[in-house]
C-alpha cells in the first residue's frame, strides 16, 4: 500500500492512522488556504480598487492614457441632455 492518501487505494477502511491523520492535515490546509483566498478577495480595499479600476477602463485608454472620445461624448451628451431638461421644464411654467 502506498503512503499517499490521496491515490484510490487508499481509503478510509485501509488507511493507517498515521496516513487519516496526514489527509486531514492535508485537507485543512487547503480549507485554510482558500479561506485566506476568499477574505482577501472580499476585503473592502480590494473591492474599492477593482471597481476604481473597472471605472477608470471605461474612461481612459489603457494603452495611451488618454480619455476615451466614447465617454468624452456620453458625458456631454449627459450634460446637454440636463440642459435641455432644465430650459423645457423652466420653460413651461412660465407659460402656464
Amino acid at each position: 500500500m502506498t503512503d499517499n492518501v490521496y491515490t484510490s487505494d487508499v481509503t478510509v477502511d485501509s488507511a493507517s492512522p498515521s496516513q487519516l491523520a496526514e489527509s486531514i492535515r492535508l485537507r485543512e490546509e487547503r480549507i485554510a488556504d482558500n479561506i485566506d483566498e476568499l477574505v482577501g478577495r472580499v476585503h473592502p480595499k480590494v473591492l474599492a480598487t477593482r471597481a476604481a479600476n473597472k471605472a477608470k477602463s471605461g474612461v481612459v485608454d489603457e494603452e495611451s492614457g488618454s480619455v476615451k472620445p466614447e465617454a468624452v461624448a456620453l458625458g456631454v451628451g449627459a450634460v446637454l441632455g440636463v440642459a435641455a431638461l432644465i430650459v423645457g421644464l423652466s420653460g413651461r411654467s412660465k407659460r402656464g
